[in-house]
């Protein structure tokens, strides 16, 4: 009885090196009391197989000793890097990045608590895989398996199971796929279906990334993030209340440009670039972001319905270093081009690592004497949106240089949270939302000679979540496809708002203000 109990202390050692270092590196309050339970079940588990006969090969035990090791490392490495459990939607961003991107993210998260925690944990698994389980009788072996069964059962129908990594971690992966395979986008767009309502010639459509409106000087921040465009804001259309449906850009993204949105059923859906394609325009994409592949990420799937595309990541060898400078003279070319034209540009914008996305040049909230890393990351958060205001103000100074009635869109896929409102969260994720994650810059420019839809009315105060962007770049631009309905345009007069649900169908208009956000 002394030797199991001795045996099941040794066991409990990851367990509690968890506990003690975030107990040491992080705040008690950012974890909740059921991921001490599942942890507990999680360990129970453990107890239970390695007392299983049917793991009595020794390669088995090793096995079975890195997994239960592994996932305290997985789930601890987490919290002290981004205040999170480890959750289904890192796998997106997991499979989504390239080497170099996980580079970056390793080396901006990496610390020396974690370096220790994972050196300790090293230490453990040699440890652990010397205890000498007696392996009872058969019988024992079965109620072992009975009992496994039942606790994860109970995991699963408590809910208490999304709090395990390893179930995040399937969870994550299948559902990136089945998101991937859920929306087909329909390539037979029938141009008798669509009606054209004017004669514009040139849009340009700037996709931003990870911008949250709160850190703009033009919309209010205190800081001076976008002197450019601040400069010229009585030119320009700015919607103060727009929100992203979703934090992550696969799914966000894909529901601005297409018919879809969000809490649609539908599995085949129209995009504007299509709608374009057989309108007459000549539609170009390009981006400052990496393509994983034209048919595993939808962001790309839809790129390559345009009629010229391409990725200025690859000339750095997708080296995230690269500033969105590089698309500039790209589309100057494109915008001396002959003929009607739709240009979609995807930025790299604010995407953490944020001290890589902007020239030493813009290096300009930077104080020495400040010694908080949260201030340090503040300030290279505020130093890409002043880089960026560099960026899209020069797009569309370059679109102003041509001669066409002509109309620019600048949008972000989302928010970020950036130690926003006293929080001590950098970054987004589904299980812990911040309002600023889904607030988002919603710009909008026209020529003089631009054709406005009749029924084109400005209310810079509208609450609209960017989903129904699909129908109003076509009522903007006076392109109907027949399946859009422009009360859904923010543009229009008979614009009618709505629920605006948003991750797990919240609704973002009334949870924050109920958990005082």
């Amino acid at each position: 009885m002394k030797n199991n109990l001795k045996r099941i202390l040794i066991l409990s050692l990851p367990l509690l090196c968890k506990y003690m270092f975030l107990l040491c590196f992080m705040e008690w309050d950012l974890f909740s009391h059921e991921d001490i339970i599942e942890d507990l079940c999680f360990f129970l588990v453990i107890i239970l197989l390695f007392n299983n006969r049917l793991l009595k090969p020794q390669y088995l035990t090793d096995i079975l000793c890195f997994i239960y090791v592994f996932y305290f490392v997985l789930e601890t490495t987490s919290y002290m890097a981004v205040s999170s459990n480890f959750t289904s939607s890192y796998m997106y961003l997991l499979i989504e990045s390239n080497p170099s991107e996980l580079k970056e993210f390793s080396s901006s998260y990496f610390n020396i608590p974690i370096v220790i925690f994972i050196i300790s944990f090293i230490g453990l698994f040699f440890v652990i895989r010397k205890i000498d389980f007696k392996k009872k009788n058969r019988f024992h072996s079965v109620i072992g398996v009975f009992g496994v069964i039942v606790i994860i059962a109970v995991l699963k129908l408590t809910g208490l199971i999304e709090s395990n990594a390893y179930h995040n971690v399937v969870r994550g992966t299948y559902g990136y796929f089945e998101h991937q395979n859920s929306m087909k986008f329909d390539s037979v767009v029938d141009k008798d279906q669509i009606m054209i309502n004017s004669n514009n010639e040139v849009l340009v459509i700037v996709l931003g990334e990870s911008t949250a409106r709160g850190h703009m000087q033009i919309y209010g921040y205190e800081r001076e993030t976008t002197p450019l465009l601040s400069s010229i804001k009585d030119s320009l259309y700015i919607y103060n209340d727009v929100i992203s449906t979703d934090v992550i850009t696969t799914k966000a993204l894909p529901l601005v440009l297409t018919s879809a949105f969000n809490g649609g059923k539908e599995k085949s859906v129209i995009n504007i670039i299509d709608v374009f394609n057989k309108s007459g325009y000549k539609t170009y994409w390009l981006s400052n972001q990496r393509p994983i592949g034209f048919y595993d990420n939808k962001v790309s799937e839809l790129a390559s319905f345009s009629s010229y595309v391409k990725f200025l990541n690859h000339r750095d060898e997708v080296k995230t270093t690269s500033y969105d400078e590089v698309l500039l003279p790209e589309l100057k070319r494109t915008l001396n081009t002959k003929g009607k034209k739709v240009v979609f540009i995807h930025l790299i914008g604010t995407h953490f690592n944020y001290k890589n996305r902007y020239p030493k040049a813009y290096n300009k909230f930077n104080s020495v004497s400040e010694t908080s890393e949260k201030i340090n990351v503040i300030n290279q958060y505020d130093n890409a949106v002043f880089y960026n205001d560099y960026v899209v103000w020069s797009i569309l100074s370059d679109l102003k240089k041509v001669n066409a009635k002509s109309a620019f869109i600048y949008l972000s896929d989302h928010g970020e949270n950036v130690y926003d409102n006293g929080t001590n969260f950098l970054g987004r994720t589904e299980t812990n939302l911040k309002p600023v994650m889904f607030e988002i810059p919603f710009i909008i420019w026209t020529s003089k000679d631009f054709e406005l839809p009749i029924d084109f009315e400005y209310k810079p105060g509208r609450k609209f979540m960017a989903d129904h962007t699909y129908e109003s770049i076509g009522h903007l631009f006076g392109i109907k496809h027949m399946d859009m309905d422009f009360s859904k345009s923010i543009f229009s007069t008979s614009f009618k708002e709505r629920k605006r649900n948003v991750v797990n169908g919240i609704n973002y208009d009334t949870y924050f203000l109920e958990n005082n956000e």
